[in-house]
């Protein structure tokens, strides 16, 4: 697997394929039992892990919120950060106009909000951070229809002239990928384009199909029409 700089990678398969397994490996969550993995010709082994961390923005579909303030879990994406920089992050992350609709605004306990709430506060931590390298692993799971839409605009615009890998089961979140590598049993089992991809009738058709049927494509699209 090559991952590209300021490119988009996404990863596709079923539940138990090893999406979030390469994930924590390439975060050094994990160590491989066998092979090696390298990050600009040096073995990821040999960095030094909080170094490494400090360059990677990590969402996940169930994100760490600790017992503090909105304002302080926000800003552990950037310790050093102003108030102003926390609420700006907040309204790209759309979270804002919620959080001012509470009493206590910034100071209300994070662990007190939804979990679609707690997605986009991680989400803002994460534009704090402001890293040259990001991975998402179904970073709009749990979120609805229209968080949905908001957080993809969002992250489109972070994701431009970084480093990403994206796990997605979203169609609108994989297809413009720059590459997509398509796992089955903890193994790489295609890639290349969406297009090329599909062309070859394989793993990845079958599930691109699958999710689109899913979304009842058909009726959508007349309806749009």
């Amino acid at each position: 697997m090559d991952i590209q700089p300021n490119k988009i990678t996404a990863l596709v398969g079923l539940s138990g394929a090893g999406k979030s397994t390469l994930i924590n490996l390439l975060d050094k969550f994990f160590h491989p039992d066998t092979g090696n993995i390298v990050l600009d010709g040096i073995p990821l082994k040999d960095y030094n892990t909080k170094y490494l961390r400090e360059h990677i923005g990590l969402v996940l579909q169930q994100n760490h919120i600790f017992n503090g303030t909105v304002e302080e879990n926000i800003r552990y994406g950037n310790p050093e950060a102003t108030f102003d920089a926390v609420v700006r992050v907040a309204k790209k992350s759309f979270i804002h106009e919620q959080i001012m609709a509470m009493p206590q605004q910034y100071q209300t306990l994070a662990l007190s909000l939804s979990g679609g709430q707690q997605q986009k506060i991680a989400i803002a931590r994460m534009f704090l951070k402001n890293p040259p390298v990001i991975f998402l692993d179904e970073p709009t799971a749990i979120l609805d229809a229209v968080s949905t839409e908001q957080i993809k605009n969002s992250l489109d615009t972070i994701k431009q002239n970084r480093t990403v890998v994206i796990i997605s089961h979203s169609i609108s979140q994989i297809i413009d990928a720059d590459r997509i590598y398509v796992m089955k049993d903890g193994r790489m089992v295609e890639w290349g384009t969406h297009e090329e991809l599909y062309s070859i009738n394989g793993v990845y058709s079958d599930i691109f199909n699958a999710m689109a049927r899913s979304l009842n494509i058909d009726k959508i699209s007349k309806t749009l029409e």
